[in-house]
């Protein structure tokens, strides 16, 4: 059974999407930064995220999970397991945003 993460981080990459984004749409990346401070603030409260998430499956041993963000037509990827919530790509909605190659090699530069 899911339990609420205790911790939870932001990947640098995910700071990098959120700039890039920030430059042509800023109403977009202020939209997916209170998506991604709403997750943190519902863990204090002890919401369990796998249960409003949707899973990304086939991704080994990473738990990928994504989230819609409104019409903004971007997706956030969360990685959870082991206690902790990483918010690692905030991505436009397309042929690649799923890229589950991508997440992983994010993930092991941690």
């Amino acid at each position: 059974m899911p339990y609420a993460p205790s911790t939870f981080r932001i990947h640098p990459a995910f700071e990098e999407d959120l700039k890039s984004i920030q430059q042509h749409n800023p109403d977009h990346a202020e939209r997916i930064l209170r998506k991604v401070k709403d997750w943190e603030d519902k863990l204090q409260w002890g919401r369990v995220p796998q249960d409003h998430l949707t899973y990304l499956s086939g991704s080994g041993s990473y738990n990928f999970y994504r989230e819609y963000v409104g019409k903004s037509g971007y997706r956030v990827i969360y990685e959870i397991s082991n206690d902790t919530m990483t918010v690692i790509a905030a991505l436009p909605k397309g042929d690649n945003t799923y890229d589950l190659g991508e997440f992983q090699r994010r993930m092991g530069r941690l």
